[in-house]
């Protein structure tokens, strides 16, 4: 599943971009101004009262020296009645007090002793100033009492004022410093998101541009009348690119007409090259046919030896024409798809014996002898359905093969009978040769239609190069498939393995088991959700064998016959398929499709991958590469085999 953070749009990244240092000036010019006026305003609070301290010295002056208390108290409460002071105290040199006013708070002086933090005292002193009488005598003072200049002290004024007047101020300060701060920020914010649609306008519609690209429409557009000298010249690039993309969408449509027109003509020309070779064929069968005839009835009249021989050696090599044109034919057939299988009951140990015995007399001449080996559980009437003629076929080319190509020794030939499912079995046949082998590098070479692996004038053998295409084709037209190992100077072993329904006469050996014995899943398996698995598969028989296998398993098994269907399958099930057992090549849709679409379609859809196991006929070394690049997971050799696919499924599926 897809995790990705959430995205915020351009338009709040943009806002908060403008937003965020208004807020933060405004919340600093904020606590630096209203800090700066509230300590203003403390300190105008101090020096008034000061100001007013001393005002009010010189005015008593004359009251303290008289000791006129009735003028003094009258001074003091005209200074209070104008002012909001806690208290005026007046008192002599001596410390008396002469007069006090204070508010309703304090009715008498509450002493030095007063803790009150929020009360700020400020003193002045009360002097006399000497008189000038017009004679040198100043001395009708004691000394004790004169201050500098002249002047003598005679008492002290202290004014007392409480911060409750600045708490009021404060109110006030912070009242009006929000308002006009909050009305700044307000046209600040409203000023970015101006400036901010003015840039996202133009930037939205070159995102439908680029929108519009995606959907392959590369029209160029007008200006979007934007001032920014970045998004004008995305503007430019983006026409640019429309341009460019308009150019290779032209290019492109025209390769593809090209392309098209091309592939008509490869594909008229295959048509013509497969009718002609057909046509050629069937027309070549009539005169060889007759050459033959006559040919035997020539030599059922006395001749000589060296007659014989030559009547002899005619019949072979119309033989070997007859051959050639009756393979070519069929793999005409083949490249068609109109070649068909018969489905008839036949014992393949017998087809095997005869076959060998018609090559007995021309491995004799070669000086080989012919061996069959007989392996497996063989039942005592080993009869299965199928296509004998074209197994017989396959073989016979495999043993003219391995005849033309070794000149001592044995060809073996061995034959092998697996009962797979109940009512169906794998025969493997191998024939081996002693010849003189194929270089490793040229394994991939021998299944290649006319070409011939030692193209050199000096060769000892000679051949079209189209027999070994033939068998590859038509085992798996028979939904099996064939390998090869081999090495310069040891020989060569071709091995092909096909599977075939079971005869209704067919008889299973005694205590074979294979029909009966039923495998599951470990135990604890049954508590948890049936695995499913899906099987593409075009042949009948192997999808009856893939599908007998996994129910065996213990999964629920759904069959396909092409990659279309898969596809279906997959994308319309409710409940996901555990594992997908894929053909390659399949009419419709073929494997290497069909693996690519379900993993676009789970990409999409952020689903889990499903494990997909190839099932090809083609086992040389870059057939599993294609699977993995297709993105299948693995793959599996046809025809199935209950070992091999318990050994894949175990690396993807818990069994």
């Amino acid at each position: 599943m897809k995790h990705s953070n959430a995205k915020r749009s351009l338009a709040n990244q943009l806002l908060l971009l403008g937003a965020l240092p208004a807020v933060l000036m405004f919340v600093g010019l904020m606590v630096f101004f209203t800090h700066a006026r509230l300590t203003d305003a403390r300190q105008e609070l101090f020096d008034s009262t000061q100001v007013l301290a001393d005002n009010l010295a010189p005015v008593m002056e004359y009251a303290v020296v008289s000791g006129n208390r009735k003028v003094l108290e009258d001074i003091l409460q005209q200074a209070s009645n104008r002012t909001r002071l806690q208290w005026i105290r007046v008192t002599d040199v001596l410390g008396n007090e002469m007069a006090f006013v204070g508010s309703d708070r304090f009715s008498q002086w509450p002493g030095d002793d007063q803790q009150d933090e929020s009360i700020h005292r400020f003193s002045s002193d009360i002097l006399q100033l000497p008189v000038a009488l017009g004679s040198d005598s100043e001395d009708w003072f004691e000394p004790d009492y004169r201050v500098s200049g002249g002047a003598m002290r005679v008492g002290s004024v202290e004014v007392a004022v409480s911060e409750q007047r600045l708490t009021e101020r404060r109110t006030d300060i912070l009242l009006t410093s929000g308002v006009v701060g909050v009305s700044l920020l307000v046209f600040a914010l409203i000023l970015v998101n101006r400036l901010t649609a003015t840039l996202l306008e133009p930037v939205q519609t070159l995102a439908e541009r680029v929108l519009a690209m995606t959907r392959r429409d590369y029209r160029e557009h007008g200006p979007v009348g934007t001032r920014v000298a970045e998004i004008a010249q995305l503007e430019d690039n983006l026409n640019q690119l429309a341009r460019h993309l308009g150019h290779l969408q032209e290019s492109r449509d025209q390769t593809l007409a090209l392309s098209e027109s091309a592939r008509e003509k490869a594909e008229q020309a295959s048509q013509a090259k497969t009718e002609f070779l057909a046509v050629m064929s069937h027309e070549l069968r009539t005169p060889l046919n007759g050459v033959l005839a006559m040919v035997d009835l020539v030599s059922e009249q006395p001749l000589t030896d060296r007659q014989a021989d030559y009547l002899n050696t005619a019949r072979r090599s119309t033989e070997d024409l007859l051959t050639l044109i009756n393979d070519i034919l069929d793999v005409s057939r083949l490249d068609q798809g109109t070649l068909l299988l018969e489905s008839r009951p036949f014992n393949p140990k017998v087809l095997v014996e005869n076959c060998m015995a018609s090559f007995r007399h021309a491995a004799e001449e070669h000086g080989l002898t012919l061996e069959l080996k007989l392996s497996g559980n063989w039942p005592d009437k080993p009869e299965v359905a199928g296509d004998a003629v074209r197994y017989r076929q396959v073989l016979a080319s495999l043993l003219d093969n391995g005849i033309k190509f070794s000149d001592h020794g044995t060809i073996l030939v061995a034959l092998d009978w697996h009962q797979e499912a109940d009512d169906c079995v794998f025969l493997t046949c191998e024939v081996q040769d002693n010849g003189h082998g194929i270089p490793p590098e040229q394994l991939e070479q021998v299944f290649n239609s006319f070409e011939q692996l030692d193209s050199s004038r000096s060769r000892t053998t000679g051949g079209t190069g189209i027999g070994l295409t033939l068998v590859q084709k038509l085992v798996e037209l028979m939904g099996g498939h064939i390998g090869l190992t081999s090495d310069s100077g040891e020989g060569s072993s071709f091995r092909f393995e096909v599977p075939f329904e079971l005869s209704s006469s067919a008889v299973s050996p005694t205590g074979n088991g294979q029909g009966s014995q039923q495998e599951r899943l470990p135990s604890g398996t049954e508590q948890r959700q049936t695995p499913r698995a899906l099987v593409v598969e075009d042949n009948p028989v192997n999808q009856r064998v893939a599908r007998t296998l996994l129910d065996r398993l213990g999964f629920e098994t759904r069959a396909v016959a092409n990659g279309r269907e898969a596809i279906t399958s997959v994308t319309d099930s409710e409940t996901p398929f555990t594992v997908i057992l894929m053909d390659c090549h399949m009419p419709v849709m073929d494997g290497f499709t069909a693996a690519q679409a379900i993993r676009d379609w789970e990409r999409r859809e952020n689903q889990r991958q499903i494990p997909i196991i190839a099932l090809t006929a083609d086992v040389l070394p870059g057939t599993r590469a294609s699977c993995l690049e297709a993105g299948m997971n693995d793959y599996l050799a046809k025809p199935v085999r209950k070992h091999q696919l318990r050994s894949v499924l175990s690396r993807w599926v818990p069994l």
